[in-house]
């Protein structure tokens, strides 16, 4: 056998030992991830119940068992399933309008030269105005209806995409698109091929941050003026010191937040990985 062969045998068989010891070891990894997210939360989860035993007034904090008991209940009688539903609804339709504007209006700011100079001033006065302090002007505006709630989430999630747009547009490489423009590209095209293609990443950050904000939103809109919704059942909840049901609707955000961002995160790999930011 030739030196050649000989060394293409060998070079074959240590490329599958590599990959071997890979993914070996890529199980640990995994088996590490889950065993420290068991930690984290059993570890919160018994900090919790300390507090509420031994800290805390009891009329002041549920204990866990309470809180999962009270879940179950809800589940159980579809108090719960009514709830999340409706907020749900909310906050899908004005996040996903918001983030539409946002992208839009984001991509003229960060393109049009005159059209940044312009808007700057004014998204320098709107940026610091909480989406909270908007709910009272959204009621008077659109009553305590649908509207308002749709309104301050699609304000909330608009501020945060318009600025991510408009700063990822801006920083487009300006060697690509000269690169375009002496290839024959036109405007269009440098816009389309690369310069919205660079903004992705920051498009994606914005997006993702414009979902813990439109949550936020959603509870407090919902807790000055609805008939349904997580916020609204915490309300509730606080009028009747009912502090069972406040600590499930506290729960169940965080379920909710984290079951989100990690459907977000999974759509991004499966569809987007090439322009995934570091999430």
């Amino acid at each position: 056998m030739s030196k050649n062969a000989t060394s293409t045998i060998s070079g074959t068989a240590a490329g599958r030992s590599i990959g071997t010891k890979s993914a070996k070891g890529s199980v640990p990894a995994a088996l590490r991830q889950v065993a420290m997210a068991v930690i984290s939360v059993g570890s919160l989860l018994l900090v919790w119940h300390l507090m509420s035993k031994y800290v805390f007034n009891k009329v002041l904090i549920a204990s866990p068992e309470e809180t999962f008991s009270t879940a179950w209940e809800m589940l159980v009688n579809g108090e719960l399933f009514r709830h999340v539903g409706v907020s749900l609804l909310r906050v899908v339709i004005g996040y996903f309008i918001g983030c539409f504007i946002g992208i839009f209006l984001g991509a003229l700011i960060g393109r049009i030269r005159l059209v940044r100079e312009l808007a700057d001033p004014v998204l320098e006065l709107i940026r610091p105005i909480s989406p909270v302090a908007i709910v009272p002007l959204a009621m008077l505006w659109f009553g305590i209806g649908e509207m308002s709630k749709y309104f301050v989430i699609l304000y909330a999630t608009t501020i945060v995409m318009v600025l991510n747009t408009a700063a990822g547009v801006a920083r487009a490489p300006l060697t690509r698109i000269r690169a375009a423009r002496c290839l024959g590209a036109n405007e269009y095209q440098v816009f389309i091929k690369v310069t919205f293609p660079s903004a992705i990443p920051f498009i994606l950050t914005g997006m993702r941050i414009a979902m813990g904000n439109a949550f936020m939103t959603m509870v407090s809109a919902e807790m000055l003026g609805a008939n349904a919704g997580i916020g609204q059942m915490m309300w509730t909840a606080r009028l009747y010191m009912q502090v069972d049901d406040l600590f499930v609707g506290l729960l169940v955000l965080g379920l909710l937040g984290f079951a989100t961002d990690r459907v977000f995160r999974f759509l991004i790999s499966r569809f987007a990985d090439k322009y995934a930011p570091a999430l």
